[in-house]
């Protein structure tokens, strides 16, 4: 389906959460810019609300009301775009938002990671406030390392794997399955890598211990780049 207005905007389909939990909030907001601008909807800020609350309802709606977008949090991941912060986008209240050429490029790479929008009219799922409330009063204090690896599984980049499609995957699919950023430091990117691999060979899953070695081949040279902090040093 190819929308041609606004009111199109609210049958776009949720996104898997698992899919987008490593990406940044301005990260999904050009995401969405870039999908309006490709379909010739204005990208005015009331338009870029409703497409992130649709889109990702689970970081862009407000607790417990998934059908309800939050202006706020998308408000804020604009400011994060402006030249000045991201250099993703710039923007106006009454004009709209509009990616520069490095905002184009993030979104492009966000869409081969999670795809293309989808039109099905599918209702956007929350946890509800009771669970969210139980998860408040009573959060985990211990680290569980089979917790972690089931969820690292559940993230794209380790569905290419086992899909035999690894080499189909970017940077931002091994961004995403670590929970960074493109601004992280090169440190905290091998730090957490090896983290991650602790982790699978303390609870002994060799299958994931030998994807962990098919990425750090598949990504070798983003890996082994040379810390900036360090050498300014």
């Amino acid at each position: 389906m190819q929308p041609h207005s606004p009111r199109d905007l609210l049958r776009v389909d949720p996104k898997d959460p698992a899919a987008t939990r490593g990406f940044s909030l301005k990260h999904l907001t050009a995401y969405s810019v870039y999908w309006l601008d490709h379909w010739g909807i204005p990208s005015l800020y009331e338009n870029v609300t409703v497409l992130n609350g649709r889109l990702f309802p689970d970081r862009f709606t407000l607790q417990g009301f998934p059908e309800i977008p939050d202006a706020d949090a998308t408000n804020r991941s604009i400011l994060q775009m402006r030249p000045k912060y991201s250099g993703l986008a710039t923007s106006d209240r009454q004009k709209g938002v509009f990616l520069t050429e490095k905002g184009r490029r993030e979104a492009e790479q966000l869409t081969r990671a999670i795809g293309v929008p989808a039109f099905g009219g599918r209702s956007a799922k929350q946890a509800t406030p009771e669970a969210t409330l139980n998860t408040q009063q009573h959060p985990k204090r211990t680290y569980d390392p089979r917790a972690d690896i089931r969820d690292r599984r559940s993230r794209l980049l380790f569905q290419r794997f086992t899909e035999g499609r690894l080499g189909d995957t970017d940077v931002v699919h091994l961004l995403g399955f670590l929970g960074l950023y493109d601004h992280t430091p090169q440190r905290e990117i091998k730090r957490e890598f090896k983290r991650i691999r602790d982790a699978a060979s303390e609870i002994g899953d060799d299958e994931f211990l030998a994807f962990m070695d098919a990425v750090a081949e598949r990504f070798h040279a983003y890996l082994k780049r040379p810390d900036p902090s360090h050498q300014k040093e």
